[in-house]
C-alpha cells in the first residue's frame, strides 16, 4: 500500500477547527495537458479543506445548527453548479475560491470565519507513470476576509519505476520497482511567468524527472534522491521557479521483506539565479526549510 504522500503547509496553532470535503465530482471536465503534453479535457475532483480563526465553530457545535459554521452540503452544491465546460484548472480554484470566501462571509454574519483555505484539484488522468497529479491553492486569510498571501503546490503522485539501484550484488543484476512521489511549492506572485503557464509546464516535471532516475544506476535511495533533485532543479526549476521547494520522496518496495517500503525523502530550496536576490520574500513558502534537508524515513539494509 503506498505512504501517504503531503505538503506540509498546516498552521502549528494548537487549536484548529476545520471543515473538510474530499474527492467532490464535478458534472464538467476541466482543460490541462494530458499525459501526452495536449490540452484536453479530463476528469477532475476537487478537495478542501476550511480552517476557523479563534474559537472555530464552537457556538455551532453548542448549538447543534450550521449557522456559525459552513454549510458543506450548500459548499459542494455551489461548487458543483459553479462547474463549467472548458474550464482550466486555474479557472476552477479561483472559483472554489470565490465561493469558499462568500460563504465566509454569509456564515458568520459581519466576522469572516475562517483563516485559511486548502483547495485542491486532483486529476487521475494527468499522469503517464504515477496515479494522480494534484494542484493546490492555500489560501490565508485576515480577519476582514482579505486574502494576505497563497501558496500553491503541484504533485504527482504514486508514479511506478522500474530502476537500476542498489549495494547487494544481486541487486546489480536488473532493475526493481521504485516509488516516486514529487511535489513542487511556492508562494503565489514570485514567478515572472503567468501563473497558468508555471502550471502548465509543470505537468512536464513528471517526463523529466523519469528521464532522470533513467539514466542512473546509483547504490543507494539516498544518492539517486539527491541526484535527482539536483537535476530536476538545473534543468526545469531554477528557470521556471526560481522561488520555490522541491520535495521527493522514493520508495523501494522491494528491499524489505516484512515492511512496505523502505523510504528517503529530500526536501530542497531552489536558489534565485542571478539577479533575482532582490525578488526573493523573507519567507517564501509556508513551512518551507531555509537550507537544504535530507530526512531518511526508514533507513534499509539488504
Amino acid at each position: 500500500m503506498a505512504t501517504n504522500f503531503a505538503i506540509n503547509l498546516a498552521t502549528t496553532a494548537n487549536n484548529i477547527d476545520s471543515v473538510s470535503i474530499r474527492n467532490l465530482q464535478l458534472p464538467h471536465g476541466t482543460t490541462a495537458p494530458d499525459v501526452w503534453g495536449k490540452l484536453k479535457e479530463q476528469p477532475a475532483l476537487v478537495s478542501l479543506k476550511l480552517v476557523m480563526h479563534g474559537e472555530g465553530f464552537s457556538t455551532s457545535a453548542e448549538e447543534d445548527d450550521l449557522d456559525s459554521s459552513i454549510h458543506y452540503g450548500k459548499l459542494a452544491k455551489a461548487i458543483r453548479a459553479k462547474s463549467y465546460s472548458g474550464q482550466t484548472v486555474d479557472d476552477l480554484l479561483d472559483g472554489v475560491g470565490d465561493i469558499v470566501q462568500e460563504m465566509a462571509v454569509t456564515a458568520y454574519g459581519k466576522k469572516f470565519l475562517l483563516a485559511r483555505a486548502d483547495l485542491e484539484v486532483s486529476l487521475p488522468k494527468a499522469s503517464m507513470e504515477g496515479e494522480l497529479v494534484t494542484m493546490t491553492n492555500v489560501l490565508h486569510y485576515n480577519k476582514s476576509g482579505n486574502v494576505e498571501k497563497m501558496d500553491r503546490a503541484f504533485t504527482v503522485r504514486d508514479m511506478k519505476l522500474m530502476v537500476l539501484v542498489g549495494v547487494n550484488s544481486y541487486e546489480r543484476d536488473a532493475e526493481q520497482p521504485i516509488v516516486a512521489h514529487v511535489a513542487v511549492s511556492w508562494r503565489c506572485g514570485t514567478t515572472k511567468a503567468g501563473e497558468t503557464e508555471v502550471v502548465n509546464k509543470l505537468f512536464g516535471m513528471e517526463q523529466t524527472l523519469v528521464e532522470i532516475i533513467d539514466s542512473t544506476s546509483f547504490g543507494t535511495l539516498e544518492t539517486l534522491a539527491d541526484h535527482t533533485v539536483r537535476q530536476l532543479q538545473d534543468q526545469l526549476l531554477n528557470q521556471l521557479l526560481p522561488v520555490c521547494r522541491v520535495q521527493l520522496r522514493l520508495e523501494k518496495p522491494r528491499a524489505i521483506a516484512f515492511a512496505d517500503a523502505p523510504m528517503v525523502e529530500v526536501i530542497r530550496q531552489t536558489q534565485a539565479r542571478s539577479g533575482d536576490s532582490k525578488r526573493r520574500p523573507t519567507v517564501p513558502v509556508t513551512g518551507a526549510a531555509t537550507e537544504p534537508q535530507l530526512y531518511i524515513i526508514k533507513p534499509y539494509v539488504g
